[in-house]
This record gives structure tokens, sequence and C-alpha cells, in this order.
């Protein structure tokens, strides 16, 4: 295998380009993970002097102009101010982002230009906050206390922080691997990331000491496929097994998967975990048989939805499996509790017993119920997944193509998130909610629309990086 640290990277540029939202800290851009924070050169002890020297005499004026208690006075100063502040920020912006406009265009009248000096330096900070590499959020918020203070002269905590911001700026600038990175679009950075991300996947694939060639992947990929035409059916039948899916090289796990899902397999993994909590979810409410005139069925499903979900959502170091005696007795719980709701009568203490003894079967992958709830939702969704993927909608009309919305993974722990515009391909921008017998209200509705579009992203993405081996096994429907 390859290094350990190399495979983190591949894995967390994966996660970048797939689901940044997941790995971006909260506020922060894409920028923001691109850049580094190295260490500050030094600078030779003559050439701080007379940096010190100059800048002192800089500052100096500019604060004795901005103390001036005449706006006419202090406006020409601000201007020329916003202008060098400006020309710090260049690198750190695209070149029509409101921050640069802003310090471009013309100061507007006002008697008084401090203050609204002051309101524009806390938007810069905001900005540059979702820009620049987490290690420097400290200092930033250091600036934004100190105007958030009430000082006794406004003039002074102004030069003082335009100083800070546009030294902070050269430090930032420092920062990013490549000054052009802060001049691209969200949108333009993200094309690149998952650009460089589909290299790297593939550059490490095939590896030598990974999988070694293309044509050993392609080969592995039609052992795989075996006599399935259309692969995302031959995925469906993996995820309904009880073996946990796997992808390493020379495995012979019994529910291996092909090379080219390596990068997928940690979301895969989930969401095999999440077909199956879907079964149980419907499972447990074929045991309830509430009413469906009132809104107890759809409370008690979003409850059990809530417990399932946090369950595969949860940390594997927490130790949780099917067997799980917490998990059992709150499903077990709610069962009771909604048919206690809706019984003519005090449920015995034996029909208690019956029902914990049904839920406990119904966590079983063997169960009756079970398989055939999951054969119903499995077709469901392979139909589903296959017209979604073709663009044609039910009545057989050619869909609009949106970007899909990519939930990759990167940790095995992890929950798939969002992202706009991964492999250019998408599902069509309104789709009716999959129907399938057994799984009716809306809590399970939406649950399978969600796996829908994970499983439409996960395959979108690994066509985008493997489509030259795919393809000539792949067959969409006319």
């Amino acid at each position: 295998m390859l290094p350990p640290e190399l495979l983190q990277q591949a894995f967390f540029l994966h996660a970048l380009a797939t689901e940044p939202a997941r790995v971006l800290p909260p506020g922060k851009s894409l920028l923001a993970m691109m850049a580094r924070a190295p260490p500050i050169p030094q600078p030779s002890a003559l050439h701080a002097q007379v940096e010190h020297v100059v800048h002192k005499a800089f500052w100096d004026e500019a604060l004795d102009a901005l103390s001036s208690p005449s706006p006419s006075v202090q406006l020409p100063r601000l201007k020329l101010l916003y202008t060098d502040l400006r020309d710090s920020l260049i690198p750190l912006f695209p070149p029509h982002h409101l921050i640069l406009l802003t310090l471009a265009a013309p100061l507007p009248p006002t008697s008084s230009p401090l203050h609204s000096t002051l309101a524009l330096l806390n938007d810069v900070l905001r900005a540059l906050r979702q820009r620049c590499a987490p290690a420097r959020d400290q200092d930033i918020d250091a600036i934004l206390t100190n105007l958030a203070s009430s000082p006794p002269n406004l003039a002074t905590l102004i030069v003082n922080s335009l100083r800070d911001i546009i030294t902070l700026a050269g430090v930032l600038k420092r920062d990013l691997t490549n000054t052009l990175l802060g001049t691209m679009s969200e949108a333009q950075l993200a094309d690149a990331i998952r650009q460089q991300a589909r290299t790297r996947e593939r550059d490490l694939v095939l590896d030598n000491v990974m999988w070694a060639s293309k044509e050993a992947v392609h080969t592995l990929w039609r052992t795989w496929l075996a006599d399935e035409h259309v692969w995302t059916s031959r995925l469906l039948r993996v995820l309904t097994s009880s073996t946990p899916v796997t992808c390493q090289p020379a495995d012979s796990h019994p529910n291996s998967l092909p090379p080219q899902l390596f990068f997928a397999q940690p979301t895969l993994l989930y969401l095999q975990n999440y077909l199956q909590a879907l079964v149980v979810a419907a499972s447990l409410k074929s045991l309830v048989r509430l009413p469906t005139e009132t809104g107890t069925p759809q409370d008690f499903m979003a409850r059990v939805w809530t417990l399932l979900r946090a369950e595969i959502d949860r940390d594997d170091a927490a130790g949780a499996d099917d067997s799980d005696p917490t998990k059992l007795v709150n499903l077990a719980d709610e069962v009771i509790r909604a048919r206690r709701l809706f019984a003519a009568s005090p449920i015995a203490e034996n029909e208690e017993r019956e029902l914990r003894a049904a839920v406990e079967r119904t966590l079983r992958l063997q169960d009756p119920v079970f398989a055939l709830l999951q054969g119903r939702l499995v077709r469901a969704v392979d139909q589903e997944l296959t017209a979604r993927r073709s663009g044609v909608k039910e009545n057989g009309i050619e869909a609009g193509r949106v970007p899909e919305t990519m939930r990759t993974g990167m940790s095995r722990n992890a929950t798939p998130m969002s992202l706009d515009a991964t492999s250019g391909r998408g599902t069509p921008s309104r789709s009716l909610p999959v129907d399938v017998k057994g799984f009716e209200g809306d809590v399970l509705a939406q649950a399978i629309e969600e796996l829908v579009q994970k499983l439409c992203a996960c395959a979108d993405w690994a066509e985008s990086v493997w489509g030259d081996t795919i393809s000539a096994s792949l067959r969409r429907d006319p």
C-alpha cells in the first residue's frame, strides 16, 4: 500500500472536491483550505529598522490628518488609505469582489467619515476571515475585537486597524500556495480542485503498489460487473449484502469493490448502512399499524428515523452495531408508545414482550419482512437511479439537467454532504417522489430521495474519473 500520509491527503482532496461543506470549518471558503500558514520570514535588523522609521512617519501623518475635526481634511486622506488597502488586498480577492469595488469607489459625502470607515473595516475583516487559513483566524479576531471597543480616540483606532490589516494582507499572500488562487471565484476554484482530485485519484489507483495499470483496473471492473449490464444495478446488489463493502488491492473479501470505487468506498459503506436503516424503519412502521388520517404516523416515523439516522451517523468508536441494546430499547419504546396511543385497551404485558421481540427480529437482515421490504426498495431505487441518470422522467420526456448534488465521502464515519456541480452530469431538476409500497409518508420519501441523490453523485463522480474504463461495460437505457 501507499504511505498513509499520501492516502490521507488524497482522501482529503477527494472530500474537498465532492463534499466541501463537510471538511470546511464554519465560515470558511475553499480558498481558505488551499492556503498554507508558513512561518513569517524575519527581515534583517537594518532592514527592520529602516522599515520601522518609514512606516512610522507614514502612519503618523495619516493620524494627524484623521485627527482633524473637519471631514474635508479627513476624506482625502481616507481615500488614499483606501487605495493602499485595496492594493494590498487585490491578490486576495476576485477582481469584482464587493470589497475591492467599495474601496475603489468615490467616498460618499458624510459628516462622520471615521464611523463609516469603522463599518467598512469590519466588512473587510469578515471577508478576509472567509478566505484566510484557519491559523490566521485569531489575528483577524484580534483586530475585530479592537474595532468593537470604544477608545477615546477614534482616529487612532482606525489608523492602527488599517496598519494591522495591510500587514496581515501581506501575511495572507504568503500563505497562499499560488496568489492566482486568490483571484479565482469559488466556482473556478471548485472546478480546479475537482480536476486535481480526479487526476490524483487515477494516479494513486494506477500506482505500482496499488493496481498497477489501466488494463488491470478494467479487467477487475468487468469481473466485478459479471453479467450485469447497468453497473449501478450491480452496485445496489452489493449494498444490500450484510457484509460491509471493502476496496483494497488484492482483496479477496466477498463484498469487495472494484478499484474505480476505491475513493467512494467510505461513502458506499455509509450508504449500505443507510439503506438498511430505511428498511428497518419501514419494518417498524409495519409493526405499529397506525391510522393514516392523523399526524401521529408522521411523528412516529420522524422519531424512529431520527434514532436510526443518528445510529448510522455515529462514530464507529462508539461501538455501535445492529445488536446494540440501547438502540433496541429506544426503537422498541417508540413502537410501544405509538401502539398505546391508538390501542382500544391497555397493552398487556405479554403483548409488550411480543412487540419488543418483533423489533429485535426486525433488526436482523434475515427477517422475512426485512427481505421483502428491502427487495421493494432496491427495485424502486434501481429504476429511479437508471432513469434519472439517463435524463428521463417517468413520462418519458427528456428532463432538463442541472448539476448533481455531490455527497461522496472520505471518512468511513462521515456523513456525506452537498456540493454543486461535480462531474458536469446531474439529475433532472425536478423529480417525483420515489413510490415504494411499505415506505409511504414524507419522512421515508425524503430519506429515499436523499439515498438516490447520493447514489447518483457517487456514480457520476466515478464515471468522471474512470469513464474510459467504465464506458466499455456501461449501458444506458434509451
